[in-house]
């Protein structure tokens, strides 16, 4: 009898030592993703969303000034996604939308900095540190930031 309320006692400490694990492994896992959405530099350029597919197969940055630019853009990433990313609300009379779309071989998201030149706005796409973990998902991913709107021509830095 004495042995079997010894096994159940230490079944008990396993149990809740595994499930504050699980609690603490979950928390972290949160706060690192909301961090990741809401950085942001000087000049005014902050990410609104990471996505692992956005069907582009080679690397594309893409300006977006208008409504219309924004919906065509949802509808091509939309096509295979049920349901689908519904686009943010943007007043385009004072922001505009910098998309970057990563290849098939991107695994990770891009790391980007605006700088504002005289006459142009340079985008300069920062080394991405390789995970150690191999990644075999196939994925396109995007990143899209808001920015003040600019009449200035966009130079990307590789």
């Amino acid at each position: 009898m004495k042995g079997l309320i010894k096994e159940d006692s230490k079944m008990f400490k396993y149990f809740t030592c595994f499930f504050l694990l699980a609690i603490i492994q979950l928390n972290s896992c949160k706060s690192a993703a909301q961090s990741s959405l809401q950085e942001s530099n000087d000049t005014g350029m902050d990410l609104i969303l990471n996505e692992n597919y956005s069907g582009f197969e080679q690397e594309e940055y893409l300006l977006i000034k208008n409504q219309k630019e924004l919906n065509a853009f949802y509808g091509k990433i939309n096509r295979t996604r049920k349901p689908g990313l519904t686009p943010p609300s943007i007043d385009f009379n004072t922001e505009m939308i910098l998309i970057w779309c990563g290849d098939s071989s991107a695994s990770n998201y891009a790391d980007l900095e605006l700088s504002e030149k005289a006459d142009y706005l340079q985008i300069h796409k920062m080394k991405a540190i390789a995970s150690k973990e191999e990644n075999t998902f196939i994925v396109s991913p995007f990143s899209m930031y808001k920015l003040p709107l600019s009449t200035k021509t966009l130079k990307i830095i590789k």
